[in-house]
């Protein structure tokens, strides 16, 4: 019986820290940062037989909002917002005829993250999502070229998905930075011969967490 009265105060002890041990995470967290953006639309011919290089580099914000269910396992909405110009020459060396060509990209896409969190400090996850990519393009001087002044400005919306991942490493309970990379295929079929694009975003910012 003495022995019996010894070890029910340790059952209960255990018992009780189970939950806590199962709460080793945050339930939600926020992400907020800065983004780069690779954007690969191809190449398009003008008549005059010069070939425009579509490839773009664009900044901008990356927001993220995470509710997890497990230590393990949670559900991601992830919106970034991506911002470019560039002034390209669509007359000759000689005649120069240059247009400034502004762009804007929103990626909006949600899935599940999947963790590791075996490292004190520092976790690392990966998610594939799926969600919508919103792009618009708009010219300067549209109205200097009549092939484009009545297609431009154009917003276009077509289905996205992508493959990232990356690590937080914590500051405090509530606070991580973090870097993260992503690959996302978007589809816009007007802009490229094939019927979708690749895209690369790296980004880093803070991490705030709530129980």
């Amino acid at each position: 019986m003495r022995n019996l009265r010894a070890i029910l105060p340790l059952v209960f002890v255990l018992i009780l820290s189970w939950p806590a041990r199962c709460q080793e995470y945050h339930q939600w967290e926020i992400f907020g940062g800065f983004d780069y953006l690779n954007v690969n639309a191809g190449s398009v011919t003008l008549s005059s037989g010069q070939v425009i290089n579509l490839q773009q580099n664009a900044y901008g914000w990356h927001i993220t909002a995470t509710e997890n269910k497990a230590s393990w396992i949670g559900g991601v909405v992830d919106v970034s917002g991506d911002y470019a110009n560039r002034t390209i020459n669509l007359g000759t060396p000689t005649s120069p005829f240059n247009v400034r060509f502004n762009g804007q990209a929103y990626p909006i896409l949600f899935g599940p993250r999947f963790y590791l969190r075996k490292l004190s400090r520092i976790t690392l996850f990966g998610e594939p999502m799926i969600g919508l990519a919103v792009a618009r393009i708009d010219v300067a001087s549209a109205s200097a070229i009549p092939e484009l002044s009545g297609l431009l400005p154009q917003t276009e919306t077509h289905w996205a998905y992508a493959f990232g991942g990356g690590a937080d490493y914590d500051l405090s309970d509530r606070f991580a930075i973090r870097a993260q990379v992503d690959w996302i295929r978007s589809h816009f079929p007007q802009t490229l011969a094939r019927d979708f694009q690749n895209n690369y975003r790296v980004s880093g910012g803070i991490v705030f967490k709530f129980r």
